[in-house]
């Protein structure tokens, strides 16, 4: 894959462009916005908030936030699509992918920009993320193997993660996810885009793996810090329709990475592997209002790309 290495924007340009997808989490989104509006060089930045059909009011922050362009789409058609959307819309050659919970501070933006360009082998930059209580968060992750893959469908959380070594200025990560990356807009178009095969789950899989490809690094930045809400964040109170679909996503984006990356004979022998423990979970009766409709999206290839009523 080219990878074509942009020049610094002129002064008269976007610095970047910040891309938030979100789903009904309003009071989250109204925080980072506030603090991207503090930001240093805030004028040069191109915010766009990717509404993927939110039912909490968050489509109506724009009234509160002018400077900020706020994309609605009628359903939830997954994080990559939205993302694709914004990565088309962006106004600048610098794409800084941005979850709600995240919370920038002034210098985080420039500074990640800064770095990126000077860089030579950075494919791309995150923050140093901190709890609210200070506490450095551990993100630093390797791209997933096969058994991790195996048990990520599952479990978001299977992939081990270790905090930064204090003192380094820059941190290499294998796989830096989408929560808070500044990437080159030439690159992603340069991987033709996100593989819209994948829903809500599995594009991050897949740009971790494209950085790696090209002979790049994805980087933690300590002297770029921000704060990282999460675990403070009220848990969705999903049915057990909506985390059967979430749970089909995931392994939709898995597995179709495993094809893409190791072949599609490993694709189908994961996809029948779930299939075969979740029809035994649900003939043993362990939790069959979960693994009833578990089943039902597993056997349907279903993902998130708003064809599905759950959500």
């Amino acid at each position: 894959m080219e990878d074509v290495n942009e020049q610094s924007a002129p002064q008269n340009e976007p610095l970047a462009s910040v891309l938030i997808v979100c789903y009904n989490r309003k009071e989250s989104l109204r925080r980072c916005l506030r603090a991207l509006d503090r930001s240093n060089e805030r004028g040069r930045l191109d915010i766009i908030v990717l509404d993927t059909g939110s039912r909490d009011g968050s489509n109506t922050l724009d009234v509160d936030f002018p400077g900020v362009t706020f994309l609605r789409m009628p359903r939830n058609f997954g994080a990559t699509k939205a993302l694709n959307i914004g990565i088309r819309t962006a106004k600048a050659g610098l794409l800084f992918l941005l979850d709600p919970a995240i919370e920038v501070l002034p210098q985080t933006l420039p500074k990640l920009a800064e770095l990126l360009e000077q860089t030579a082998d950075a494919g791309g930059v995150c923050p140093l993320l901190a709890g609210p209580d200070g506490n450095t968060i551990a993100q630093v992750r390797n791209l997933p193997d096969r058994p991790v893959l195996a048990e990520l469908w599952r479990d978001p959380g299977a992939i081990p993660a270790s905090v930064p070594q204090p003192g380094q200025a820059l941190t290499a990560v294998e796989y830096p996810g989408r929560r808070a990356l500044l990437v080159r807009r030439s690159f992603l178009k340069g991987m033709n885009y996100f593989d819209e095969r994948y829903g809500e789950f599995g594009g991050d899989l897949e740009l971790a793996y494209q950085i790696r490809h090209a002979g790049k690094k994805a980087y933690i930045a300590a002297a770029a810090p921000a704060v990282d809400h999460a675990a403070t964040e009220p848990v969705p109170d999903w049915s057990a329709g909506q985390r059967a679909l979430l749970a089909a996503d995931r392994l939709n984006g898995v597995a179709h990475f495993l094809g893409k990356r190791a072949g599609i004979v490993t694709e189908w022998i994961l996809r029948f592997s779930a299939v075969a423990a979740t029809l035994l979970r649900a003939l043993t009766f362990q939790d069959p209002g979960f693994n009833w409709p578990l089943l039902t999206a597993l056997l349907g290839g279903q993902k998130i790309d708003g064809s599905q009523s759950q959500l």
